[in-house]
């Protein structure tokens, strides 16, 4: 027989999972329809126009988000192919990589942060 304790954390757990999934499928959706981008798409577009300096470096981008590399550089390319970052190679180090939106991509991120911030506060209660 489970511990009271044990059954509340796992009720929070489904809690949390319950609302993750929610509120993941509506902005998907969203993003898809409105911007023909995913969910993950529109993550690593955020993280990169949200980073301090011009330019992005992937490894700092790996860090900030819970993809692995592989699935993070398949978004990459992704992005890079539809026109929406750019990626140069960094002259200090050949193995580095820096990211930056590209016109294109800072217009699609300015209007779809608009929706993912509002179906964030839908979602998740926050004014």
């Amino acid at each position: 027989m489970a511990k009271p304790q044990d059954r509340q954390l796992v009720e929070q757990w489904r809690s949390i999972q319950t609302t993750y999934f929610h509120t993941a499928g509506a902005l998907e959706r969203a993003l898809e329809s409105k911007f023909s981008i995913g969910l993950t798409e529109f993550e690593i577009l955020d993280l990169v126009a949200e980073s301090a300096d011009a330019a992005c470096r992937m490894k700092q981008l790996g860090e900030r988000t819970p993809m692995t590399q592989s699935a993070m550089s398949k978004v990459v390319d992704r992005l890079d192919k539809a026109g929406l970052i750019s990626r140069q190679s960094c002259e200090d180090d050949r193995r580095s990589l820096f990211l930056e939106l590209t016109d294109a991509g800072r217009a699609l991120h300015k209007q779809a942060a608009i929706e993912h911030r509002a179906l964030l506060r839908e979602n998740l209660g926050k004014d």
